[in-house]
């Protein structure tokens, strides 16, 4: 599903009084993926679950139930493997397994992947990728793989939207009016698929400074995350740039509230279920100078006057 195309609203020359006028119903315009992007989205679409889990927590899915016991390194060979033991559970059976990084097998009826086990050092250190799935709803190229593989053997796992979660992609540089934000999002896509074993861009959609809306990953699938929280069922929205560092301005905000209505809307969804990567994670995104309108209610009653007027 597509926005329709409508006109932007919210420009940073308005006055701050201006940030709660209600605006005229519909989302801002979006700047589509294929606009943007390098490559196409990969992924492949399944009956799946996938997590980031730290020794001694579970991943559940349908009837199976994945234990991650401990994480080790295995020396024994020529280059040191990481690996982690863990422990399979699905209707009164169990099984322990120490699995190598990057290996996939099948068990009692589904499909599971070991994507990434993250060391010392590593964004996510101390966490273990998991990627498990039914067998039937896979191609028999995932099926009978023995090796997790990287972006373009990972699955699109369907979600239906619970929360709408405000990010920022936490660069280590702000986003400044000489850097172009559609190469950020190339370089976002290119370093999640070589690096973290990603489909497509994290964020369903993307702002920039102008509060330009770019799509991301198709909203209807799970996004994805560094840390622990489980993004499934959240609308993922994420300001360019780290807004640790430079702080929003009134066209931003209006476009948030925009889109974040609108995702509302669309989900039937109360005003309470908007927040922060913070509210469900150990982190300080979306920044500190966006969370500010998060704590106090300035988003929210912003977003309540464009429900309001609809």
């Amino acid at each position: 599903m597509r926005f329709p195309r409508l006109p932007l609203v919210g420009l940073c020359s308005l006055v701050w009084a201006t940030a709660l006028v209600a605006q005229p119903a519909g989302p801002p315009s979006v700047i589509p993926h294929s606009v943007w992007q390098a490559k196409p989205p990969l992924g492949i679409p399944a009956d799946a679950a996938r997590r980031n889990k730290k020794a001694g927590d579970s991943l559940s899915f349908r009837e199976l139930t994945v234990t991650v016991l401990q994480t080790l390194v295995d020396s024994s060979g020529e280059k040191p493997v990481d690996v982690a033991r863990v422990r399979l559970a699905t209707n009164g059976a169990s099984e322990e397994r120490v699995v190598r990084e990057g290996s996939a097998f099948n068990w009692r009826g589904f499909h599971r992947a070991v994507v990434a086990i993250y060391g010392p050092g590593e964004l996510g250190a101390g966490l273990v990728a998991l990627e498990v799935a039914t067998i039937a709803s896979l191609p028999a190229t995932i099926a009978n793989a023995s090796i997790a593989g990287g972006a373009d053997m990972r699955l699109r796992i369907p979600h239906a939207i619970s929360h709408v979660t405000l990010h920022h992609t936490g660069d280590s540089k702000p986003l400044t009016r000489a850097d172009d934000p559609a190469q950020r999002l190339r370089n976002l896509q290119s370093w999640g698929a070589s690096d973290r074993n990603w489909w497509d861009v994290p964020y369903h959609f993307l702002l920039d400074l102008d509060g330009r809306v770019f799509e991301g990953r198709d909203w209807h699938f799970q996004g994805e995350t560094n840390t622990t929280y489980d993004p499934g069922g959240h609308f993922l929205i994420s300001m360019i740039g780290n807004y640790d560092v430079q702080e929003p301005s009134v066209g931003q905000l209006e476009a948030i509230a925009d889109l974040m209505a609108w995702a509302l809307k669309a989900n039937n969804l109360p005003i309470d279920r908007i927040g922060g990567h913070y509210n469900y994670a150990e982190t300080g995104c979306p920044g500190k100078y966006l969370r500010r309108y998060l704590e106090d209610g300035t988003l929210r009653r912003m977003v309540q006057q464009r429900l309001n007027a609809r």
